[in-house]
């Protein structure tokens, strides 16, 4: 060999687009996989609703039979009417039990409960504040406790907003209990009902629209004069608080 022939076994330099395509896999997986660990509680959640969903809908499909028919006749009639208004099997106490069994108890605090999603949370009142970042703060510490009444709010059965916030995820870290109540909120469809418990009575709303706004539409905390309405929001996409997830529901029913 020469003075100067060196072999150092240097490997071509790859193509900038290669580099580039490199470099984004890796934040990508970074970022993902903080953000799955991260929010792991209420992907999980949601994981589970859909599994849960699409086995009850596969076993349904194979369970599902011909309608069988028969003739209805006068003496059947008699005897069914007989069956609902006096079971002779049951003993007065039996009968005692059951009558009490299917009485309406509602619970003895604030509470929203949504039947799809099979959410029966606290509703939190929180005081108001005019100086903005501290009624945020207090917001933050009631969502520890349930789902929180914006101190906006009419009370149900008004006219104007009931209007609720509730997180769909949060910082695992924090001491809170509620961190992903709505994560599965998206799921709700307009038509579904939810139920209000709120100072011993009970008020059904049903789900008219849905939609996705940006934090700073504050028209949703509108009152209307002319009719009670619910408002439920949350944070869009889960794991983020990019955008506003939005449900409001009218008032069909009070007991």
């Amino acid at each position: 060999m020469g003075q100067f022939d060196f072999d150092f076994d240097l490997k071509p330099r790859r193509r900038w687009w290669k580099e580039c395509t490199l470099f984004c896999a890796t934040v990508f997986s970074v970022w993902g996989g903080t953000h799955l660990f991260l929010n792991f509680a209420a992907f999980a959640e949601i994981a589970e609703y859909k599994f849960e969903t699409l086995k009850a809908s596969v076993i349904d499909v194979m369970e599902q039979e011909p309608v069988k028919t028969e003739t209805i006749t006068l003496e059947k009639v008699e005897r069914n009417r007989e069956q609902i208004f006096r079971d002779k099997a049951l003993k007065p106490k039996d009968q005692a039990k059951r009558m009490f069994a299917e009485m309406p108890v509602y619970p003895s605090d604030n509470r929203l409960f949504i039947p799809r999603i099979g959410k029966n949370v606290p509703l939190v009142t929180v005081p108001s504040h005019t100086n903005w970042k501290q009624l945020e703060n207090t917001i933050q510490k009631g969502l520890r406790d349930g789902v929180v009444v914006h101190p906006v709010s009419r009370a149900p059965g008004q006219k104007g907003n009931f209007f609720v916030t509730g997180h769909s995820s949060y910082y695992p870290w924090d001491p809170g209990r509620f961190k992903d109540v709505f994560a599965l909120l998206h799921e709700v469809e307009e038509g579904d009902r939810v139920e209000v418990y709120w100072n011993g009575k009970k008020y059904i709303y049903e789900i008219q629209t849905k939609g996705i706004v940006p934090p700073t539409e504050v028209s949703v905390l509108n009152q209307p004069r002319d009719r009670s309405i619910i408002t439920l929001m949350t944070c869009t996409p889960v794991g983020t608080n990019t955008n506003r997830l939005i449900l409001v529901g009218k008032l069909v029913k009070e007991n």
